[in-house]
């Protein structure tokens, strides 16, 4: 006897036992879904924070780090400022930041096309304590005013860090030296390093002495 209710036939089985084919339907919401995964916004980068430090021969220095950065900040007898950045975690890296002018540094002829053969000269001399046979500049920053260059510990004890990075930057008369200890393989720390590197500027105050 009817009962008024109509059951939906089986899906036929395919010849070979497969599952049956996914249907156009079936594929329209799952584009549908996918773009609208697509059009969420992405996550807003933590925005830099801007460190501030004067010094009486070099000018004013400003540069951008992650706000979780620690800095300390200090000068020498001959007007070097030495600026020290910490991550919340110190073990993941050690980097140190140094300014001065290229006249009280003794580098008067310093141009940005004679960078790498600076890194080459200043860091020929530890390659017996580390894996390179050379030292290989590379140039960074968006106007490539900059050149680095990374060495891999030979021997590394336990605890102590696999990579040395020194950089090298000019921003008119100021010379801007960093040196990176850090052991990223991926370039995790190297590449907010070399960001914060190619930020520093500094206004050299027009009465600055020479």
């Amino acid at each position: 006897m009817p009962t008024g209710i109509r059951r939906r036939a089986a899906p036929a089985s395919r010849p070979d036992g497969g599952v049956p084919a996914i249907t156009r339907g079936t594929w329209r919401c799952i584009a549908f879904v996918v773009a609208a995964i697509a059009a969420l916004p992405a996550p807003a980068a933590e925005p830099a924070s801007v460190r501030d430090f004067d010094n009486p021969q070099v000018g004013h220095i400003q540069l951008q780090v992650p706000p979780d950065w620690l800095a300390y900040e200090r000068q020498d007898g001959a007007g070097t400022t030495f600026v020290r950045l910490l991550p919340p975690d110190p073990r993941r890296f050690g980097l140190e930041i140094q300014v001065n002018t290229r006249e009280r540094l003794g580098l008067p002829t310093l141009t940005v096309d004679g960078l790498p053969g600076y890194l080459v000269s200043r860091l020929s001399g530890l390659l017996p304590r580390f894996l390179e046979t050379a030292v290989a500049p590379v140039r960074f920053g968006p106007a490539g005013d900059g050149a680095y260059a990374r060495l891999t510990d030979r021997h590394p004890r336990q605890g102590e860090f696999l990579f040395l990075t020194r950089g090298v930057r000019l921003d008119g008369e100021a010379v801007i030296v960093f040196t990176l200890y850090s052991s990223d393989h991926d370039a995790s720390v190297l590449t907010p390093v070399l960001a914060v590197a190619a930020s520093v500027t500094i206004v050299r105050p027009v009465s600055a002495g020479r």
